[in-house]
């Protein structure tokens, strides 16, 4: 309540003394049209988009409530829906971030990344971190710029981003989907539905992750087993990326005083740190001989580096895969037709490409941001260097010009005589993962993980699904709420 009260009493005083962005300087030179022989440039100060007020930008639209944050997703289609392939918003102090909706401005935008292409940090997650040199050396490798993030991400991630590494890895991924598979015997009740699926596959995330990186079974998906550590963590992961949307998209008051939501990610990152070094301190030989670990423990890097870099991608992992994993039985779920063909196909395509059908229809990550380092004209603008660019990949990929069908799940587009026009058209779009050099290190993990266990599920299961699944932004898209499906043994 105090923190709506400061927003208000924000945007009263801007309007009192009478403060007005550069931007209104349009008004203006509309007065001076230019001669004829001189075609208009358009500029950032043209593009369209919601009314700003002076300082406090369009955040003005989510402080009253007449946006969500957590449905920021369905406020960024409504935009696209009104002002077309581009429309700009301001954030505090007027500083404009641009929405590009197309294909074509987005491959600019990736295309044009130097060597090190910079993605707008998290703030308060870098001020956290700062705060606490006794744990952190850097921001980490999500937020740190330049020569410093590639430093840590040539020296971090080099195993974990390498094919012989999750190769090797997969039949453990066998065993572990097995043990889900029991784990979803025993939890479900006698009509077969398990009521508090996301939960679950919160354990089987943690279980998959923790395999991969620390290199040994922990035994999260043992009926019986109650882990206080892995519960903590993942609830801690929850609200870490909970906390983390609401510092960066709401006003930024956590600059000047601890807002609630400020003080919700250093308690959620204080917990991460602790439950993660908990699992590190425990290690055993399986642990030591892991490929992951072995790579960080070697790296020559500074040690407070290499165990927030350890914490990191246990966090990273239990989020993503478990989300993905999510969206991934859903969509199958929802169209039964497609376990058929994945028990009829012997050649393993039919279920990597329900994966990437899933990852067009349904990613965790639903844009890509990017400071733009040379000048570029989109959507019919000059956009100067230095510019915040949102690239809303996966609205584009829902886009009828660029997918036939775009809002139906159809995996077949990624086999045959389809697969060559699909692949062109997601080029630039499809990235579920992010793009370039700053692709997210686990993308190979979940790509290779989803596809086993969604062949276990589908030889044990019939899955079926009653109610739509809703989504909610917490940071990544997710699934609102609990999950709730039904898993009838296959005869």
């Amino acid at each position: 309540m105090f923190d709506y009260l400061i927003h208000i009493l924000a945007m009263l005083f801007t309007i009192f003394i009478g403060y007005r962005p550069p931007w209104i300087k349009k008004k203006l030179l509309q007065n001076f049209p230019a001669k004829k022989d001189e075609p208009k440039v358009k500029t950032v100060r043209d593009i369209p988009g919601p009314f700003s007020l002076p300082i406090l930008g369009t955040r003005w639209l989510f402080t009253l409530g007449l946006y969500q944050t957590n449905k920021i997703h369905l406020f960024y289609e409504e935009m696209r829906d009104k002002y077309g392939r581009i429309f700009k918003e301001e954030a505090l102090f007027n500083i404009p971030v641009i929405n590009i909706f197309d294909k074509e401005d987005m491959e600019k935008v990736l295309k044009s990344a130097g060597k090190y292409p910079i993605r707008p940090p998290t703030e308060a997650i870098a001020k956290y971190r700062r705060s606490h040199p006794e744990r952190y050396a850097s921001t980490g490798l999500t937020n740190e710029q330049g020569e410093r993030w590639h430093f840590l991400r040539t020296s971090l991630t080099n195993v974990l981003t390498s094919p012989k590494t999750i190769h090797d890895f997969l039949p453990e991924v066998g065993e572990i989907a097995d043990d889900w598979c029991n784990a979803i015997k025993q939890k479900r009740n006698k009509e077969g539905y398990v009521a508090n699926l996301d939960e679950l596959t919160g354990k089987l995330a943690l279980e998959a992750t923790c395999a991969l990186v620390l290199g040994r079974r922990m035994g999260f998906l043992i009926e019986g087993e109650k882990c206080e550590a892995a519960e903590g963590l993942a609830e801690a992961v929850h609200k870490n990326f909970i906390a983390c949307r609401d510092t960066y998209f709401g006003l930024p008051l956590w600059k000047l005083f601890p807002t609630s939501s400020y003080k919700n990610l250093c308690n959620s990152e204080k917990v991460i740190y602790e439950l993660a070094s908990e699992l590190i301190r425990t290690a055993d030989e399986n642990t030591m001989e892991s490929p992951v670990f072995q790579s960080v423990l070697k790296a020559h890097i500074d040690e407070r580096e290499k165990k927030s870099a350890i914490v990191d991608f246990l966090a990273a992992g239990i989020y993503t895969l478990k989300n993905s994993l999510l969206f991934l039985l859903y969509q199958v779920a929802m169209n039964p037709e497609c376990q058929q063909k994945i028990l009829d196909d012997s050649t393993k395509a039919y279920l990597k490409a329900c994966s990437t059908e899933t990852y067009r229809l349904s990613p965790t990550v639903n844009s890509l941001a990017r400071v733009i380092d040379t000048n570029l004209e989109l959507g019919g603008y000059q956009i100067p260097a230095g510019s915040v660019i949102l690239c809303h990949s996966a609205l584009a990929c829902q886009n009828e010009m660029y997918f036939k069908d775009a809002k139906k799940f159809r995996p077949e587009r990624w086999l045959d005589e389809e697969k060559q026009k699909s692949a062109s058209a997601a080029g630039y779009i499809l990235t579920p993962f992010g793009y370039g050099k700053r692709i997210c290190p686990g993308k190979r993990f979940i790509e290779q993980v989803l596809p086993v266990i969604l062949d276990k599920m589908v030889q044990t299961f019939v899955i079926n699904v009653d109610r739509p699944m809703e989504l909610e932004f917490e940071f990544l898209l997710s699934p609102k709420g609990h999950t709730s499906m039904r898993f009838d043994d296959r005869t």
